[in-house]
């Protein structure tokens, strides 16, 4: 026998044994098989993980019996028995559902289960789930589970991390009792994420002192935070949000977790106090979340100490004093939403050059804009509105921030001007401006900004024609448009395709009533001086949901179609001098809350179809030419309020 051959035989000997160490089990190949036929693949499934920068696919797609089990896709095998011990199918594409009788839980030497961001409606958690009694890592995260959560969960020891959360559509519950249980027999936890789950239930006072994650926010707790909580030793997230009934109190002295946390969320939580100094000892901090706490006082100098925070909120409290300088100056810092406060004085120079977005709406902040705020070129977002500053503000203050795509200065004392009308226009970028109450007079400063979807130029002095250009530019974009309470004589909304909230009150608009897209849903242009009839296309709009036409000089008939948009909410045609009968076509399911032709010059009957408006709370009908008496069947409409009240 040549040499060459002695070596084949060999490597081919070498070949079949190392084969024979990760072949799969027959039996577990056909569950795997048979788990993948319960489900279908829908490539709109899953598109959520594009958000966590991960790419959805079909990992079962690939799946055959032509290849051995462990080589599949998403499956990992024991390098010694070929046993399945993880299966990693998050972002698979998924749809269907898994019960009791799934072949999944014949899959026994389970350590690692992974069936993330899938769409399983209509399936609950199974109890067989709890016989997979080698498993350290479960991630049911945000795949439409909904129903009870079995207490055999708690009887899966060895966990080390558990995600159940769920999103807002689906319901998914956890009796009180299977809480306390589950913390107190899982002691090797370190990542819970039960956020969405509906617990009600308090928080108890023992848990494994492992934790590096807590997540249950959105989860009913009530009660007291346990202290003990906050000095975790190893805990690095911390989420205990939208928990309305559920109150706390910052330790006042340094954390056991200051070195270790990273995210603290306490958004809704009641703290109703004072901000400590201790925090400035959560040196690792990135983010920040305490919106909605009911807390008071200063922010204590403490938080300069915060050097690698990105995120900071502490919106809508009662937080007040002046602004710390050594905020604006954290190197990190990239976020900061301190709006909806009572913070007063002047805003100090701002030294950061991380910041993307800075929130200090709704406070009583004075002075001049900090000239500062120029050097900012990576500012995406700004948002002062509803303040004490004052002065000019020229458009050439913001030249600067190419980035700036969201910019808000409302309700202040600022005067917004345009002196040099050639050279300087807002950024290209902008999508939300918000310029209500700053003088506006004239808006060439706009015609750079073209990808602008939502506008608020309200109680300005804009007159005249709405210029043309800029239907050529916001034709696809603009979604809001809010030029109520100016000096407006015409503004044609036809070009406009995307419109859907639109408010042109209080205007000097003349001559017919324009109308806008059909896909708009909000429509004011009361008070102004319109004239002619109702156009009939207003039939198309069966997305509409408030038709404000009120206090002009509208004539004709009201058009018998407004009756049949079941969308539509508030109907106000007050003082004008429309004729004719009331619509008789109101619809059974109708969501009509409000009605108001008062002030016009309607006769006949009220319609009885008006009884199948359930939801009516005002109705209006006073001042016309109405010949009828009381309609006794009004007083079934069990939301419709008396005047007298």
């Amino acid at each position: 026998m040549g040499l060459s051959v002695v070596f084949l035989i060999f490597f081919l000997y070498q070949l079949s044994c190392s084969s024979s160490i990760f072949l799969c089990p027959k039996h577990q190949s056909i569950s795997l098989l048979k788990f993948k036929e319960t489900f279908t693949i829908n490539p709109y499934a899953s598109s959520r993980c594009y958000f966590r920068g991960q790419k959805p696919y079909p990992k079962t797609s690939s799946w055959n019996m032509s290849r051995d089990c462990c080589l599949w896709d998403g499956v990992i095998c024991d390098e010694m028995t070929g046993h399945v011990i993880e299966l990693d199918l998050g972002c698979s594409r998924l749809v269907g559902k898994i019960d009791s009788n799934s072949s999944l839980f014949q899959l026994s030497h389970l350590q690692r289960l992974n069936l993330s961001w899938n769409e399983f409606h209509g399936s609950h958690i199974s109890p067989e789930f709890g016989r997979f009694s080698s498993l350290t890592h479960l991630d049911l995260y945000n795949s439409n589970f909904s129903g009870q959560i079995p207490s055999e969960i708690s009887h899966l020891y060895k966990l080390q991390s558990l995600l159940l959360s769920t999103s807002y559509n689906t319901v998914q519950r956890l009796a009180a009792h299977d809480f306390r249980l589950l913390l107190h027999n899982l002691t090797l936890l370190r990542v819970l994420d039960l956020s969405g789950v509906s617990i009600s239930s308090t928080i108890p006072l023992n848990f494994s002192s492992h934790f590096t994650t807590l997540v249950l926010g959105h989860s009913e707790l009530y009660g007291v935070i346990p202290e003990s909580i906050f000095h975790l030793p190893k805990l690095k997230i911390l989420d205990l949000s939208i928990n309305y009934q559920l109150n706390g109190y910052f330790p006042k002295t340094k954390w056991n977790s200051s070195a270790s946390l990273t995210d603290l969320n306490l958004q809704g939580v009641n703290f109703s106090g004072y901000l400590p100094e201790s925090l400035g000892y959560l040196t690792s901090l990135n983010n920040l979340f305490l919106i909605f706490c009911n807390i008071w006082g200063p922010i204590p100098e403490s938080l300069s100490n915060l050097t690698r925070i990105e995120y900071m909120f502490l919106a809508g409290n009662f937080l007040n004093g002046t602004i710390p300088s050594s905020i604006f100056s954290l190197p990190s810092l990239t976020d900061l939403e301190l709006s909806n406060n009572h913070f007063s004085g002047k805003l100090e120079d701002i030294k950061s050059n991380s910041l993307l977005s800075i929130d200090l709406g709704n406070n009583q902040l004075q002075g001049h804009l900090p000239e500062s705020i120029q050097n900012l070129v990576n500012l995406t977002t700004l948002d002062l509105s509803f303040n004490n500053f004052s002065g000019s503000v020229d458009v050439s203050f913001f030249s600067d921030l190419k980035h700036l795509s969201s910019l808000g200065i409302s309700y202040n004392s600022i005067s917004f001007t345009n002196e040099n009308k050639v050279n300087f226009t807002l950024p290209e970028s902008l999508v939300y401006l918000q310029l209500a109450a700053c003088e506006v007079k004239e808006l060439e400063f706009l015609r750079s900004a073209k990808k602008l979807e939502h506008l608020d130029l309200s109680n300005n002095k804009l007159q005249g024609r709405f210029p043309d250009w800029a239907s050529s530019n916001w034709m696809f974009s603009l979604n809001s448009l809010n030029l109520s309470h100016n000096m407006l004589t015409s503004v044609d909304l036809t070009p406009f395709q995307s419109l859907k909230t639109i408010d042109l009150r209080s205007n000097s608009l003349q001559g017919s009533l324009s109308m806008p897209p059909n896909s708009t849903t909000y429509f004011f242009i009361s008070e102004n001086n319109l004239s002619g009839e109702i156009p009939s296309s207003i039939c198309n709009f069966t997305s509409l949901v408030m038709l404000d036409l009120a206090r002009n000089n509208l004539k004709g008939a009201i058009l018998q179609c407004l009756g049949n948009i079941s969308s539509l909410q508030v109907l106000d045609m007050h003082h004008n001098s429309l004729t004719g009968t009331l619509p008789t076509t109101f619809r059974f399911g109708s969501s009509l809350r409000s009605l108001n032709l008062h002030g016009n010059k309607l006769e006949g009957k009220i319609p009885q179809s008006l009884a199948n408006c359930k939801e009516l709370q005002v109705l209006d009908l006073g001042d016309n030419h109405l010949i009828d008496i009381f309609p006794m069947w009004l007083g079934t409409l069990p939301k419709l309020q008396n005047s007298n009240d």
